[in-house]
């Protein structure tokens, strides 16, 4: 079943800490689940920068203002990468029409969040199924939508962010994408 699929379940968390801040109830859960024992084990630190990270409203506050900040200095859209023929933003349509999707209406279709949601889903059916033709499909979205930008934009995102918070979910989603681009070949 596509639900147990460790990856689906990375590529789903990395793309909703990439879509927008943590609220509250969100940093709470990040704080006491296991990422924090994961990013503890790489080295990575995702607590707030404040004084008292036990604050989840004010910790979110920081966070959200962070966001908004980097939403205008870094681009997590594909088209802004792109070094394909085609445009990413039709392409992805495509892809989601075809498959009855739909993006978010707060992100545009190709912003990596988007990407890792949609990949989520195609490595969870390939990792249950394991047959070719999904782990084809997989593989073809990766290296199309995601293997070619996605860790310069990562890369971009850890540069300019000032709180440990991004820089850490950017160096952890980074690690995970560069994983799996050795998983699927060098792309």
């Amino acid at each position: 079943m596509p639900g147990d699929s460790v990856r689906r379940a990375l590529y789903v968390l990395f793309g909703r800490l990439l879509a927008g801040p943590p609220d509250a109830d969100l940093y709470r859960r990040l704080r006491g689940g296991g990422l924090h024992s994961l990013a503890d084990a790489q080295g990575v630190d995702l607590s707030s920068d404040l004084l008292d990270d036990a604050d989840a409203e004010a910790c979110a506050s920081e966070l959200s203002a962070e966001y908004a900040r980097l939403k205008d200095l870094v681009s997590l859209r594909e088209s802004d990468y792109a070094t394909a023929d085609d445009d990413p933003v039709i392409a992805i349509s495509r892809f989601l029409a075809d498959n009855r999707l739909r993006a978010p209406p707060d992100l545009p279709c190709d912003h990596l969040a988007v990407e890792l949601g949609i990949m989520g889903e195609l490595a969870g059916s390939a990792d249950a199924k394991g047959d070719a033709a999904s782990v084809a499909r997989a593989r073809g979205f990766f290296a199309r939508h995601i293997g070619r930008w996605a860790l310069a934009a990562l890369a971009d995102l850890a540069e300019k962010a000032e709180r440990r918070y991004y820089k850490g979910v950017a160096a952890m989603a980074g690690a995970f994408l560069e994983s799996e681009r050795r998983h699927y070949g060098a792309l």
